[in-house]
């Protein structure tokens, strides 16, 4: 897993994005693998009193003929919350 928070809250995700999968690429890669992402995280606005944009990016490193690593299988978070009243 790698993660970063940028200082102020005027720093842009793209950014910060590019950053954490460049640093896992270049980890898997050192270890002569294929980089895999399984999640990412990412901080949501108003970037203000300590809420930085921030990025968790989990991932696995494959080597080339490994099943997993394949077309990954994309699953949004659950963002619904349903309250059942009695």
């Amino acid at each position: 897993m790698v993660s970063r928070q940028a200082a102020t809250g005027f720093s842009g995700m793209g950014n910060l994005k590019a950053t954490v999968i460049q640093e896992a690429n270049r980890y898997c890669m050192n270890n002569g693998q294929h980089l895999q992402v399984v999640h990412t995280s990412e901080s949501q606005p108003p970037y203000v009193l300590g809420n930085y944009p921030r990025i968790e990016l989990q991932f696995m490193c494959l080597t080339a003929n490994d099943p997993e690593l394949k077309r990954p299988q994309l699953k949004k978070d659950a963002d619904t919350v349903i309250e059942l009243r009695q």
